[in-house]
């Protein structure tokens, strides 16, 4: 009788799972679906059919026909075990892709989470389809490719104006200089035969209160054109440096939503954000080997640099990423070397994870609408400040980009969510608990906020070493 039960119990469950898994394709929430994907897909997957890091999406579920969803479910968890089943669908992925892309990454989602994904992708497939090139980065206009023009522009334009001012004076000396010459002609000089320096001094000395006004205006002149050049010292509003490879911020994170710190991993974790290694770029570009721009010279440097053979899709002399060396062990090509962009003097600190992490400030917030640009640059400080509608939270500022005023006005105007991070809520419990510090709390909370200023944001030790 248990037997019987038993074997019962069995069926019955077999018949669940079957019910629950049959139709991966069908009854999924395309919209837990799109976070899902963007959480473990998105890196490397589109859903149309371009090429990321591996094959785009588009078609995917007529591609899978004819394979039982559990094969496809197990190649999404486990793909190495996928193989191992022998199917003949997975094996010909495997023969195509691998040597190409490498394994896929397994990844940690359930069966009914799979039929969200696929549920999304089938969405999105079907928004995409049938659009061309001619809408891709419609709405990603680029930054910085005409900054050499305007520079350009702007020097013509203070050429003519000292090309005129230099006539006026010219003409205006002609004129004295003719004058002059007609009262010598006319009623005689009282100084002639004195030189050109007697003679200036002597009109000075009959015109003293009319030179001493002009004297003060140019010195207050002087002393206010001296004042701006040392307050520009250090100050790079708009700094755009070539680089070695022609890369476009605005395809990568416009066009193709690669996120910020995919490239610059290190923002969140540490005190620099962190220049992405080549072999941070052949996550990508291990497949993609033409650009849109331009077409395969600029990757050409990257395959260059690595020492990656695009024909054959392997590394030279190196087992490439999916080996246990990395290629530059057995490469001896010239790395890459990336112009800094930005550089603060020695006796200044900063962290960048302090400020991502627990300020929760977002990359535009002293960078700019970094996703329009095409290199790094030095974000104006207007330009930042005119972003304010577009990002919530970001601060207007008025002083120069990533001057120690900008750094002391923001931290003035930052407010804090005593709440937000264990290390306020420290510094709250703190002031609370302590009987003086309950005066400067009060203070604090007068006016029902806190600034990074009066947590301690002024002191000099903060930031200078």
């Amino acid at each position: 009788m248990n037997k019987i039960l038993f074997k019962l119990f069995t069926a019955a469950f077999l018949l669940t799972s079957l019910g629950t898994s049959a139709s991966v394709w069908e009854g999924g929430n395309a919209e837990n679906g799109e976070a899902l994907f963007n959480a473990n897909c998105a890196s490397c997957h589109y859903t149309t059919a371009e090429v990321l890091a591996a094959p785009g999406l588009l078609g995917v579920k007529d591609r899978w026909k004819g394979v039982s969803d559990e094969t496809l479910i197990l190649w999404i968890q486990n793909p190495q075990a996928a193989a191992e089943t022998g199917d003949k669908y997975v094996k010909s992925l495997v023969e195509r892709y691998v040597p190409t892309y490498g394994w896929m990454t397994a990844q940690a989602v359930s069966a009914e989470e799979v039929k969200d994904i696929m549920a999304y992708v089938q969405v999105a497939a079907t928004q995409v389809a049938g659009a061309g090139d001619a809408t891709a980065g419609a709405d990603c206009p680029t930054i910085g490719d005409d900054l050499e023009e305007s520079g350009s522009a702007s020097t013509t334009v203070w050429f003519l104006i000292l090309l005129v001012l230099f006539i006026v004076v010219a003409l205006a000396a002609s004129g004295v200089r003719n004058s002059i010459s007609n009262a010598i002609a006319n009623d005689g000089d009282a100084e002639a035969g004195l030189t050109y320096t007697d003679r200036v001094k002597a009109w000075m000395g009959r015109n003293m209160a009319f030179v001493s006004i002009i004297g003060l205006v140019l010195v207050a002149y002087g002393a206010t054109i001296g004042y701006q050049a040392l307050m520009g010292v250090g100050v790079y509003e708009g700094y755009q440096p070539d680089q070695p490879i022609k890369f476009s911020h605005s395809i990568h994170v416009c066009e193709n939503e690669v996120d910020c710190q995919y490239c610059h991993s290190s923002a969140s974790k540490s005190k620099h954000a962190g220049i992405p290694s080549t072999n941070v770029c052949m996550n990508c570009h291990k497949g993609i080997k033409k650009g849109k721009q331009y077409g395969t010279e600029e990757i050409g440097k990257i395959y260059a640099a690595i020492g990656f053979d695009a024909a054959t899709g392997t590394y030279i002399d190196g087992e490439g990423n999916n080996g246990h060396k990395a290629p530059q062990d057995d490469f001896d090509g010239d790395p890459i070397k990336w112009n800094k962009v930005h550089n603060l003097p020695d006796h200044v600190y900063f962290n960048h994870s302090q400020h991502v992490v627990v300020g929760g400030l977002e990359c535009q917030n002293c960078h700019g609408d970094v996703q329009k640009y095409t290199v790094g640059r030095i974000a104006p400080v207007d330009e930042v400040a005119a972003l304010v509608n577009d990002y919530p939270g970001l601060i207007p500022l008025s002083k120069p980009t990533l001057t120690m005023g900008w750094c002391i006005e923001c931290h003035n105007k930052a407010e804090i969510d005593l709440a937000s991070s264990d290390y306020y809520e420290e510094i709250h419990n703190r002031l609370k608990n302590d009987v003086r510090g309950n005066e400067e709390l009060r203070k604090y909370m007068e006016d029902e906020e806190i600034t990074v200023r009066e947590l301690g944001g002024w002191e000099c030790a903060k930031c200078h070493y």
